[in-house]
């Protein structure tokens, strides 16, 4: 399949996931059922005609944001900071989106912040506006707090797409996605659990890319392989939760139990570990049908925007941008963002051979 198609997949795939799961957020299942019915929410509620993405998909663009900058300013300059460094400065831009008086220093060439739409405020999480508020950047070395929230996961995706640019990695190219996907989350989450996910993630839509006659559930053993062997050295407890409820994950996915159970066996999703793990089980329970896997991964009592967008995304890039009608990508109120990102994330990894 052509990469654009699975980059546009998997940026329109989370945000519908968001946007389905932004309306019931904060309400248990059993108000999701009182509000739309046995089946629960199966369709985006539209305000205005619009259907509203959360902070996940405004810092998921962001991200995309950030690694196009950083590329275009290798090429340009012939070298560039690691790519967290512009992700980083991208992230300073959304916050300035969400109210602060705060800005990137790239601001001026940001196309995002050029787009109204993007000014707006869905629940921000508060570790991630604290970690970007308090003026420094976190690393895996340095550790800006010990948050294992599930919101360096939710926008981790994105790094999947592309290669590395900047210093050297310290282990080969092939294993850039885990660490860029971990070192973009540990931004502004520190605990292990909250950016093993995001490494995870991000190699599982790297091997979706490459290995496209592999099964889903092949992809997402291989990363969780990939990933305990490279960011769980000295962090082996952290590991074997990550391990323990992946795998549980695949398994509950062979299952005939309901999904509203399967899903709080994993938990509710407002850590990292837990988030991926339901959107890994709701993506193997109906690898074929992103509008089932989204309506299940968003009718919990949890954070369901962030599950949702988490499904959407590896699913979306599964399938790629057929997967979903035109009735659920147009009414999206950040449609102009993910349309110019995945050009321009696919530019990227175009010049750079991939």
């Amino acid at each position: 399949m052509d990469r654009l198609r699975r980059i546009r997949g998997c940026l329109l795939g989370g945000a519908a996931g968001d946007a389905l799961g932004y309306e019931v957020e904060f309400i248990t299942r059993e108000e999701i059922i009182a509000r739309f019915g046995p089946g629960g929410i199966r369709r985006c509620t539209l305000h205005q005609d619009l259907a509203l993405t959360s902070d996940d998909t405004q810092m998921t663009l962001f991200t995309c944001e950030g690694i196009v900058m950083g590329w275009n300013r290798a090429v340009a300059g012939g070298m560039a900071a690691d790519m967290e460094t512009y992700v980083y400065d991208a992230y300073l831009n959304w916050l300035a989106t969400q109210g602060f008086p705060a800005e990137g220093m790239w601001r001026s060439r940001s196309r995002l912040m050029q787009m109204t739409r993007m000014f707006a405020r869905r629940a921000p999480g508060n570790t991630c506006l604290s970690a970007l508020l308090s003026g420094r950047m976190g690393t895996l070395g340095e550790p800006i707090n010990h948050s294992k929230g599930c919101g360096g996961v939710m926008r981790a995706a994105p790094v999947g797409f592309v290669g590395p640019f900047g210093r050297r990695y310290d282990d080969c190219p092939e294993d850039a996605a885990v660490w860029q996907g971990a070192k973009i989350a540990a931004v502004t989450h520190g605990h292990p659990l909250g950016y093993m996910p995001a490494g995870m993630l991000a190699e599982i839509i790297r091997l979706i890319v490459l290995e496209e006659s592999a099964s889903l559930e092949d992809i997402v053993l291989a990363a969780l392989d990939r990933t305990l062997r490279l960011l769980g050295r000295g962090e082996e407890a952290a590991a074997s939760v990550l391990a323990r409820i992946i795998r549980q994950a695949v398994a509950l996915s062979h299952t005939d139990m309901p999904n509203h159970e399967a899903v709080a066996v994993l938990g509710e999703g407002w850590v990292g570990e837990e988030a991926l793990a339901i959107a890994v089980y709701c993506v193997l329970r109906y690898p074929d049908d992103l509008y089932a896997c989204l309506c299940a991964a968003v009718n919990h009592s949890g954070d369901s925007d962030s599950t949702g967008a988490i499904a959407g995304n590896i699913l979306g890039a599964y399938l790629g941008d057929g997967a979903l009608s035109q009735a659920w990508i147009a009414p999206l109120d950040t449609l102009e963002g993910i349309e110019l990102m995945a050009l321009e994330l696919d530019a990227v990894a175009r010049e750079q051979g991939l």
